[in-house]
């Protein structure tokens, strides 16, 4: 394996396994279930992600192209699932909550950006894609973060913008 692959591919691990430390402790520190229990599925995202990268570094390492199309690699439906069912917690978060969710807003963007650089410059499709698909699985995570800070914050105006309620002056 070339060595810029290899230190694109370590880096990437790096930054999971740093995301996944980070989210562990900001759920052990949470004073809000919906927060910790985001915190949480974020860090399991994180470990998929990790065992997905050392595998493909596995691979490359034998110097094989990767030969499969990577579509998905943590499943976001399991962290809007838990989303959704947090939901009926709730809705008041500490000051300390509400900054460890902005703080894991700048995990996932500085992802997100490294993974769509690397997608930018892979040379093959199918390490494109993989590419990509982390990307997509990190921005779908700040996607939802930005939702937990949203309803946290405001949990009556989240309703009203999620729910499409309308007001009737009848």
């Amino acid at each position: 394996m070339d060595k810029t692959k290899e230190q694109n591919l370590q880096l990437a691990i790096e930054m999971e396994r740093e995301g996944k430390a980070f989210f562990l402790k900001a759920a052990s520190g949470a004073d809000n279930l919906l927060a910790k229990k985001i915190f949480e599925e974020l860090a399991r995202q994180e470990d998929f992600h990790i065992e997905r990268i050392l595998s493909v570094y596995e691979q490359m390492k034998k110097e094989e192209s990767l030969k499969e199309w990577i579509t998905a690699v943590a499943g976001a439906a399991k962290l809007d699932k838990v989303f959704q069912e947090s939901l009926q917690e709730k809705a008041q978060a500490s000051e300390n909550d509400l900054n460890a969710l902005r703080f894991g807003l700048e995990i996932e963007d500085k992802s997100i950006k490294y993974y769509e650089n690397l997608a930018s410059h892979a040379p093959e499709s199918y390490e494109k894609r993989f590419y990509l698909t982390l990307s997509h699985e990190e921005r779908d995570h700040y996607l939802r973060i930005m939702d937990s800070i949203e309803y946290l914050s405001d949990p009556v105006g989240w309703f009203y913008t999620k729910q499409k309620s309308m007001v009737d002056g009848g």
